[in-house]
């Protein structure tokens, strides 16, 4: 199988999971669930896409391109989310750790993702 519609598959389904589960677990979010998903998802898909190219380009330079397209990430995060950083709108521990463990477990499977593909190369 092409390893891109291998890691759309995973995307796709820890995308669902994550969500249907984190909406069960967590009323009345003040980040929309689903669009923290929907970025984080599509996010993850395209820095690995980016990742399995550069590989091809230039092997040497994988973690330097992993590194900023993290960074990258996190930019286009307070650009989408921007009440992550509005003084106005008083965010509890809660629902900030109810952004972030998404964020962490989407950079978790990033992780995995290209490692399960450098090992089997």
């Amino acid at each position: 199988m092409n390893f891109y519609l291998k890691a759309f598959l995973v995307t796709a389904v820890l995308t669902g999971i994550g969500y249907f589960v984190h909406n069960l677990i967590v009323e009345n979010a003040v980040i929309s669930i689903f669009d923290t998903y929907l970025f984080l998802g599509i996010a993850t898909f395209l820095t690995v896409s980016a990742l399995k190219f550069t590989a091809r380009i230039s092997p040497n330079n994988l973690g330097y391109v992993f590194l900023g397209l993290v960074f990258m990430k996190f930019g286009a995060i307070l650009i989408f989310f921007p009440e992550l950083i509005d003084n106005e709108l008083e965010l509890t521990l809660r629902q900030v750790l109810g952004f972030l463990a998404p964020y962490f477990l989407f950079l978790f499977a990033e992780i995995g993702i290209v490692l399960k593909w450098l090992n089997d190369s």
